[in-house]
C-alpha cells in the first residue's frame, strides 16, 4: 500500500497538481495583502496629499473637503484629477490638479495649486521613486526646485522644458529626465485644467 502511494506521488499529475495547489494557496495569499494593504496605502495618499494641500494653496484659506470630489479627464493618454477649492460662499478660489508622470525610474505623483487666473500657487511630489541624490532633488525637502513652478501659467511661459531643451525651468546636474518629466506634467495637467474649465464655460453658457 505504502509502495503504491509512494509511486502515485512520483507520477506527473500528482505533481502538476500540487504545484497547482501551492500556486493557488500563494496566489490567494497576495490577493488578501493587496486587500488588506489597499486601504492603509490610500489613507497614506490621502494624508500625504492633505498635508501638501496648504502649500500648493500657497497658505490660501478654503472651505471645503478639496480631495472630497473631483472631476477626472484626459489629455495625451494621461489622466488628471481636478478638484476645486471653495471659500465660504461656496465660490471657486483655486483648483488643484493630481497627476503624474513617468520619471527616470518609475512614477512620479504630483499636485499642482492653481488661482483662478490660471497661475500656478504651488507644485508638489507626493510620491516618486527617482535616484536619491539626484532625481530625489524634486522633493520640495530637498531641494526648492518646484518652487520655479511658482507663478507660471500657460499664459506667461512659451516654452514649457528644462533649460537643456531651451526651456524655463533648470535642470539637475546628471539628471535631466526627472526635472523634464514633472515639467511636461505639470504642463499637460496644466492644459488639462484649461480644457476642463473652457468646457464648463461652454456648457454653462448653453444652460
Amino acid at each position: 500500500m505504502q509502495l503504491a502511494l509512494d509511486k502515485w506521488k512520483e507520477t506527473i499529475g500528482y505533481q502538476s497538481g500540487l504545484l497547482a495547489a501551492i500556486c493557488g494557496v500563494a496566489a490567494l495569499l497576495l490577493m488578501t495583502m493587496e486587500l488588506w494593504t489597499r486601504p492603509l496605502i490610500n489613507l497614506r495618499i490621502e494624508e500625504d496629499q492633505n498635508a501638501l494641500l496648504d502649500e500648493v494653496l500657497n497658505g490660501a484659506s478654503y472651505a471645503n473637503k478639496v480631495f472630497g470630489e473631483s472631476q477626472t479627464i484626459t489629455l495625451q493618454q494621461r489622466q488628471y484629477e481636478i478638484f476645486t477649492v471653495k471659500d465660504g460662499a461656496g465660490g471657486a478660489t483655486h483648483y488643484v490638479v493630481r497627476g503624474a508622470e513617468e520619471g527616470f525610474s518609475g512614477t512620479i505623483r504630483f499636485l499642482v495649486g492653481v488661482d483662478t487666473d490660471g497661475v500656478i500657487t504651488g507644485v508638489r511630489i507626493i510620491s516618486h521613486t527617482e535616484t536619491p541624490g539626484l532625481g530625489d532633488k524634486i522633493e520640495f525637502a530637498k531641494s526648492p526646485w518646484v518652487t520655479e513652478f511658482n507663478q507660471h501659467s500657460l499664459a506667461n511661459t512659451p516654452l514649457w522644458g528644462v533649460k537643456k531643451d531651451g526651456g524655463t525651468f533648470d535642470q539637475f546636474t546628471g539628471a535631466t529626465i526627472t526635472p523634464r518629466a514633472v515639467v511636461n506634467g505639470v504642463h499637460i495637467a496644466m492644459q488639462a485644467l484649461a480644457n476642463n474649465l473652457e468646457g464648463a464655460g461652454q456648457h454653462a453658457q448653453s444652460q
